[in-house]
Formats: structure tokens, sequence, C-alpha cells
């Protein structure tokens, strides 16, 4: 936490439930420290049935740089915002919030994140066949991500069927071929978990690994603990993974230039080589 907390501070939050296994408070607010700027990165634990109220009030924070949504309110918030940009209309999904003209404005990131952290590291999903599981904000807005980044096909999955081929036919509408298949990562070049499975110990992992070919690329959303079970069975398969810390890390400077804030020549940290 910053050590310059003063009545000059100004706040950013992240919005959740639960909220404890975010890392954008500390991250944030370090890069604020490095930067010399005066704010601070809040966790903010909202149930979702106090959502549209906590929005409201929260517009009235004269010293608000905005919000960061995560789980389980991005597609609620889409619904909260006055200027949603046409990538956040698509995906259905908002995880990023800022006051504008008297209204609230967003954009969903997460995608953008996902992307950018493979061509970080020289991967990409261009040309090749592309499993996601879980169709939720953070699932859909990396769907559509990969089918704008030239994915050969996307096919999508999920526990509630009905959002999956809800999800699939988004897609399609971009030219994309998708459809809705079952969990197994057998066929695909690059596999997705969008769910939270992982986030606790004894979560079942969230679709068979036995299939995974050497090779496949595979990620994860989950940024705690940064190497899920999921993940680890892959490395045993002999994948190549991307931990969910890397998607959220490349969303840093797009998030930046939406806010308005100076981050200088900040990079993302890829970490160690998987």
């Amino acid at each position: 936490m910053s050590s310059s907390v003063s009545g000059r501070t100004r706040v950013l939050g992240i919005v959740g439930h639960p909220i404890q296994q975010v890392r954008a408070p500390g991250v944030w607010t370090d890069l604020f420290d490095k930067q010399g700027i005066e704010a601070v990165c809040l966790p903010m634990q909202v149930r979702s049935a106090d959502l549209r109220q906590f929005i409201t009030a929260l517009g009235s924070l004269q010293n608000l740089i905005g919000l960061i949504v995560t789980i389980p309110h991005k597609p609620a918030a889409l619904a909260l915002t006055d200027e949603p940009s046409p990538r956040a209309c698509r995906a259905g999904v908002v995880n990023i919030m800022k006051r504008v003209n008297g209204g609230w404005a967003g954009d969903t990131l997460d995608g953008v994140g996902f992307v950018r952290g493979l061509q970080s590291t020289g991967q990409s999903v261009a040309g090749r066949r592309t499993l996601i599981v879980g169709c939720g904000g953070v699932g859909s807005a990396i769907a559509l991500e990969a089918a704008a980044a030239g994915a050969a096909e996307v096919v999508v999955a999920d526990i509630l069927p009905e959002r999956a081929q809800e999800l699939a036919e988004r897609i399609a509408e971009t030219g994309t071929p998708s459809r809705v298949g079952p969990a197994d990562p057998a066929a695909f070049d690059v596999v997705v978990n969008a769910t939270p499975a992982g986030m606790r110990p004894d979560d079942p992992l969230p679709m068979p690994c036995d299939s995974l070919r050497e090779g496949t690329l595979v990620a994860d959303v989950v940024v705690h603990p940064e190497i899920t079970p999921f993940l680890a069975a892959a490395q045993e398969h002999g994948c190549v993974i991307q931990p969910g810390r890397i998607m959220s890390d490349f969303q840093i400077p797009v998030m930046a230039e939406f806010f308005g804030i100076n981050i200088g020549d900040w990079t993302p940290d890829t970490g160690p080589a998987y």
C-alpha cells in the first residue's frame, strides 16, 4: 500500500464478490508509487444484489479514477454502463468503467490481455482451432478476441448450454466458425479454462486432461494460484501454458490509457518461460 495517502489521493476500485483472490490492489498501488502518482487501488466486495446501488452511489465520488470489474459482476456491469464500447457490447460484458459526461463509460479488456499475453511470448491463436471452456464474462471476451485475432475455429463449452449456444452464435456473426462442443481438449491447438475452477484447492479440473496433446497451448484465467492444477496437468502432458496472471497484467497498459493514467514505459513481466 502507498505510504503517501493523503486528502489528495485518488482511488481506483476493483469490485467483485468474492474479492480476496484479486492481485490488482497490490499491482496497481505499486505501479502508482513507482510512477509518482498519488493514488491507491482498493478492493470493494459487493454482492450482486447491491451492485446497482453501489455503482450509483460511487458516481458521486469526486476522487474516483474508475473501476475494475471482476467476477461475477461483468455481465451486470454492462447494463449499468451508459457508453459501452463496441467490444463490450459484442462480448456482453464490461470489466472496466469510468465516469464520462455524467454517466459511465465501459470496456472489456480480458480478451485483449489474453491475446497480447500470447503475443509477448511468440504465441498466437491465428489459424488454430480454439476451445474455450466457460462462457461467462471472461470467456465471452476471450472467445470474441480470439475470433478477431484469426482463430480457425472457436468452440465453446459451458455448464449452461443455452449460454454457450448464444456465445457461439455471436462468434459466428463475426465470420469465424463457431459451435458448442464438449469440454474435451483432444482435437484443439489452443485450450482455455475460462471458469473459476482452480481458485480453491478442492476444485475439480475444468476438463479432462488425459486427452491433451503435447505442444497444445493451454491457458487459464485464474490468477491465484499462478500454476493451477489444470496448468500443472497440462505441463505434465508437454503443453505450452499461459497463467492467468499474464492475461491480467497485459491489460494494465490498455486500462491505464482508458483511465488517462500515464504509466511511462512500464511493461508487464512475463515471468518464467512456461
